[in-house]
């Protein structure tokens, strides 16, 4: 006698493994990186003369870009947990990654991701 063959579960159903911290670390560093990433993407603005690029801005700027690119690392731990549990694919996986480089995007991301998981965990 066959068995069945296992049949692939939706990303709804794969979401209700998702435990609510992880969702709330990643909610919570997903608006933090977002919102670091727009201050560092206006401050690019001092390169077309909107903003006055004096010694205080430029060092300012500096700092928030390394402050940014260590936020992002820890918003990367807390994509790669909220991935692996979830158990979704590769391609998730980057458009999540690309939440903390491409200005805007990770609320977009964040949005659509807790959309997901919370109506996997209602179901």
């Amino acid at each position: 006698m066959t068995d069945p063959a296992p049949q692939a579960s939706s990303p709804r159903s794969r979401a209700s493994a998702v435990t609510p911290g992880v969702l709330l670390r990643y909610r919570i560093m997903a608006i933090i990186t977002g919102t670091l990433l727009i201050v560092v993407f206006l401050g690019m603005l001092r390169y077309l003369g909107i903003i006055e690029r004096t010694e205080g801005v430029e060092e300012f700027f500096g700092v928030l870009a390394q402050v940014h690119g260590f936020i992002y690392v820890v918003y990367l731990a807390t994509v790669l947990q909220l991935w692996m549990q979830a158990r979704w694919g590769y391609g998730r996986l980057a458009t999540l990654f690309l939440g903390g480089i491409v200005p805007l995007l990770s609320f977009f991301i964040e949005t659509r991701v807790t959309r997901e998981v919370r109506a996997g965990q209602e179901s």
